[in-house]
């Protein structure tokens, strides 16, 4: 196991040793592996290799990240209280393989004992080890598979109430996860993700991870079909949207003024009248202040637009 000094928490150094080992290969921390063993509700797969191949960008600190940052020093105290040892944040990642970790407790810097992983929710009730969500097993199990040591949760949970239970060690979660890191790694170093997997990537996943060249590939008849099927439902949206705006307006000349439609005795339709958007007025402050708008300009990351060309397809 490697010990490495940690950069300040959510800067880009800090990002980087989560990203690239010193011989360029991609790793995972802790909080990449729900998404890696495909245990996420908040990231997939294919967003996880994208993240992967691009190197990381420090971003502003999330509502969420302050909150759990200034409540994790009690969490800790809550833990030393319940396990009778002191446990601090150590200034060191751990790093095995694939797997570099960054520990929110642990009783001993060198060789820590027992690991605390401090968590916030408001999705969660937890009592006992039962109760924990799959996505943080996942992460506790590849701090282990780093440490070799217990690990434990201090929670505040959605009840607001604090509860410190031992993540049970899964040998079976830990051998898949490592080997798992080490299949998807070699993907993203050789930016080779095998077919399987991109049938699972959206169209925004492919253009995020396959940069756009003024190339051209020959498709075969499925391809052609799925022209003709995407023109169908982009005509399908549009009649729907024309559709949808014939309705209201039938409604609304029968409305009038009133703000609530009813029919036999029941409520079926509301139009309310609603506050205005706030608005800056983009072209008057262009106008006036030309100079000060391009200090705030900011351009927008490239993105791919499908077109199709009927024209060129033979069905």
């Amino acid at each position: 196991m490697e010990r490495i000094p940690k950069p300040k928490h959510g800067s880009k150094e800090w990002l980087l040793t989560r990203w690239r080992d010193d011989l360029g290969r991609c790793v995972f921390g802790a909080s990449d592996i729900p998404a890696l063993m495909n245990a996420s509700p908040y990231k997939t797969r294919a967003e996880l290799f994208a993240d992967k191949l691009n190197e990381p960008q420090e971003q502003a600190a999330s509502a969420i990240f302050r909150r759990g940052n200034l409540l994790e020093k009690p969490l800790l105290e809550a833990a030393s209280d319940e396990l009778g040892r002191a446990f601090f944040t150590p200034e060191t990642i751990y790093r095995d393989g694939r797997l570099s970790v960054s520990l929110d407790g642990v009783d001993n810097t060198i060789e820590p004992e027992i690991v605390i992983e401090a968590k916030t929710t408001t999705r969660y009730s937890i009592y006992d080890q039962n109760d924990l969500p799959t996505e943080w097993c996942w992460q506790g199990w590849a701090q282990q598979a780093v440490l070799d040591c217990p690990v434990w949760f201090s929670v505040l949970d959605r009840d607001l109430k604090i509860s410190v239970v031992e993540l049970p060690r899964n040998e079976v979660a830990i051998d898949a996860l490592r080997l798992e890191a080490e299949v998807f790694g070699d993907w993203v170093d050789n930016n080779t993700p095998p077919l399987d997997e991109i049938n699972n990537f959206s169209a925004d996943d492919i253009a995020r991870i396959f940069k756009a060249t003024p190339t051209m590939i020959e498709l075969d008849a499925t391809a052609a079909q799925l022209v003709i099927d995407l023109e169908k439902a982009r005509a399908t949206s549009k009649e729907a949207s024309e559709a949808e705006a014939r309705i209201k307006d039938a409604l609304a000349q029968m409305m009038l003024n009133h703000e609530i439609g009813m029919f036999n005795g029941q409520k079926i339709v509301s139009w309310q009248q609603q506050a205005g958007k706030t608005a800056l007025d983009t072209a008057r402050l262009r106008a006036e202040h030309s100079e000060l708008v391009k200090q705030y300009e900011k351009q927008g990351n490239p993105y791919r637009v499908m077109r199709t060309h009927r024209k060129k397809v033979s069905k």
